[in-house]
């Protein structure tokens, strides 16, 4: 799971990258994302998981525990002072944490976030 000082808070946030930042389609979500040009110690993310994906909240919660999972594995490799949000689509459910991390991956190597 991603700490919290890696999660980026969607309430006061959200609006300003929908504003400045770019999005960047991938096959199982959107990304956000607004590079800094400041030198911020860390990149931060966000998740958002519509009702529509599913009605349920226990399979909401899942794949947000997922793409926050692979986000963690991966951030050691993540350049510095990035903020994004994920904005799933519904190809997720039944996605494997291993096809969620290449996703990621090829989604960062595309905005050289690498």
């Amino acid at each position: 799971m991603l700490p919290k000082a890696y999660r980026l808070p969607l309430k006061t946030e959200l609006k300003r990258l929908k504003k400045n930042g770019h999005l960047w389609q991938g096959k199982f979500f959107g990304l956000l994302l607004l590079k800094s040009d400041s030198n911020k110690d860390v990149s931060r993310f966000g998740v958002i998981v519509s009702n529509k994906i599913d009605k349920r909240a226990v399979k909401r919660n899942k794949i947000r525990r997922l793409i926050y999972e692979a986000l963690w594995s991966l951030y050691p490799q993540i350049r510095k002072g990035a903020e994004g949000v994920f904005l799933v689509k519904k190809a997720i459910s039944q996605a494997t944490l291993l096809e969620i991390k290449r996703e990621i991956e090829s989604l960062f190597k595309r905005t050289k976030l690498f």
